[in-house]
């Protein structure tokens, strides 16, 4: 059992890298710290949200042309590829949405949720409507 003194000099936080350095052979991980499950302890600076919201507008125009494709194919032998394609530029869009909302403080959410928030939406109603109407 290892001593919570020993435990203690083993670890060495640095908050301000967020990583934290083991002793004994040469290991480093990197770890998020959390106030609470929705809250982190830093904001990120504009700039980084900025080219995150740019990089989710270019993964939604990609994804958006995508449906599109996939619905001009609906009815020939391109149709399930395209709709597949289609599927996983929106799942790419939403998991970078979520990515960039996980690392935000609340007022930097609520900021990007007003400028692409009902971006992502359209997105979801799209990929439904296009699984809805293969049902029908």
């Amino acid at each position: 059992m290892v001593s919570s003194l020993h435990r203690q000099q083993s670890l060495s936080f640095i908050n301000n890298n967020r990583a934290a350095v083991v002793a004994g052979p040469v290991v480093q991980h990197q770890i998020r710290t959390f106030l609470a499950p929705s809250r982190t302890l830093f904001a990120a600076n504009t700039a980084d949200v900025d080219k995150g919201v740019q990089n989710i507008t270019d993964l939604f125009m990609v994804a958006r042309d995508e449906l599109e494709y996939a619905e001009e194919a609906r009815g020939s032998v391109y149709y399930n590829d395209d709709k597949e394609t289609a599927r996983q530029a929106v799942q790419e869009t939403l998991d970078a949405y979520n990515v960039l909302l996980t690392d935000l403080d609340d007022a930097q959410k609520l900021d990007v949720q007003r400028k692409i928030g009902l971006k992502i939406m359209e997105l979801k109603s799209q990929l439904d409507a296009l699984n809805a109407e293969e049902l029908e």
